[in-house]
């Protein structure tokens, strides 16, 4: 089990790193756009929003791969991708063809119902990372640590 769960920690965290790198490469105005055209969200948390998201995706992605608070991480990227699925259905249910922005302004992918079962299967194999936490070559097994902020208890 501890490799499949090194393996998950990889291709998730891959992805939010490349989904991070490329929003941040767009900029904030342009992932600030695409997170707008969700029509979800008050203008006044959209270019905050904008501007935080890439860092955040980049670090929980390192997070993951380095195998550093692992369940934390596996936890939020869970939840992430459960509210990522949830943004996208709105689209599709409310017929909103705009672009989703998950991968940056550069791949145009529309809201599908599919898409959105693929952001729930990624919610699911980090709900699942989580439970297993750390894995196999995890940072937070060379520092003694469960993946967690639980506090150590010395016998």
């Amino acid at each position: 089990m501890g490799y499949l769960v090194f393996g998950l920690r990889l291709v998730l965290g891959g992805l939010l790193l490349a989904a991070g790198a490329l929003k941040a490469h767009d900029g904030p105005a342009l992932t600030a756009n695409s997170i707008a055209a969700y029509r979800l969200l008050p203008p006044a948390v959209v270019a905050p929003l904008g501007t935080f998201l890439p860092y955040f995706e980049i670090l929980l992605g390192g997070y993951l791969v380095l195998g550093l608070l692992t369940r934390f991480a596996a936890i939020v990227a869970s939840t992430q991708f459960a509210l990522f699925a949830a943004a996208v259905a709105s689209l599709v249910v409310r017929g909103i063809p705009a672009d989703c922005g998950c991968f940056g302004s550069g791949v145009n992918t529309p809201p599908t119902w599919p898409h959105v079962g693929g952001d729930l299967l990624l919610a699911a194999l980090a709900a699942l990372v989580a439970w297993r936490a750390p894995g196999f070559a995890a940072l937070d097994r060379r520092l003694g640590t469960s993946g967690s902020f639980q506090a150590r208890h010395e016998v």
